[in-house]
């Protein structure tokens, strides 16, 4: 697998899953013909549909009102009818391609409350498994790559602090972990995750070692003597 490389920042001057994919092929096709009727809130689903698509294929810089509207063959006004600026579409996208992450571990720490590995292997699939483009972007998000604006950042923070909350319960249990610390683990578990998906991007190494060793490196904590308090 290669990597794509990195992708310019988004700047506000500049400026899940398969499910989103057909959505923008749909709204395409319509665009070449009558457009279908659609309620407004099916319309603006299907507009942040597209955007993750544009967004999953050519990096956050290539996401702008005008570009949303043209491939999703609507007119500008459209587009600002149902987002008021530019930070609005791009915060919304941004949750819109976190959604489905978010769902997906969820549901799979919920599978296995009794084991900390147990759960990190059942959600691992929800990350590997998505499209390589919309992985980056979701990284991109977490990393603080995608842009400089108080905006992103905002959705940065709340990103880790969901992932973290999310994970800290388990990790709490499984360590004997004061609720901070817990927290605190659950993220450096997470950027660990997010680590060996980049080498595995890159072609550094194989799907099936990165799980390995991270599973591994999951068992040893688990198994391991929780940690001493400050004296």
């Amino acid at each position: 697998m290669q990597s794509t490389g990195r992708r310019p920042p988004i700047t506000l001057a500049a400026m899940k899953t398969p499910k989103h994919s057909a959505e923008a092929r749909d709204s395409a096709s319509s665009a070449q013909g009558k457009r279908q009727y659609l309620s407004h809130d099916n319309r603006r689903d299907m507009l942040l549909g597209v955007a993750a698509d544009l967004v999953e294929h050519d990096g956050w810089a290539a996401l702008s009102m005008s570009a949303l509207a043209e491939r999703a063959g609507t007119s500008r006004q459209l587009v600002y009818h149902h987002f008021s600026n530019l930070e609005a579409l791009v915060a919304q996208t941004a949750w819109h391609i976190f959604n489905d992450v978010m769902e997906g571990t969820r549901a799979s720490i919920a599978a296995h409350p009794d084991g900390l590995q147990a759960a990190v292997v059942s959600a691992e699939s929800v990350t590997l498994d998505m499209p390589p483009g919309r992985g980056d972007a979701l990284w991109e998000l977490m990393a603080g790559t995608a842009g400089d604006s108080p905006e992103l950042d905002r959705i940065r923070r709340n990103i880790r602090t969901m992932i973290s909350n999310v994970w800290m319960e388990p990790t709490q249990q499984r360590l004997d972990l004061d609720t901070e610390s817990a927290r605190v683990f659950s993220w450096i578990i997470v950027m660990g995750f997010w680590g060996m998906r980049q080498l595995v991007r890159d072609g550094a190494i194989s799907r099936d070692r990165g799980v390995a060793v991270f599973n591994d490196m999951i068992r040893r904590i688990e198994a391991g003597s929780p940690p001493q308090d400050k004296a």
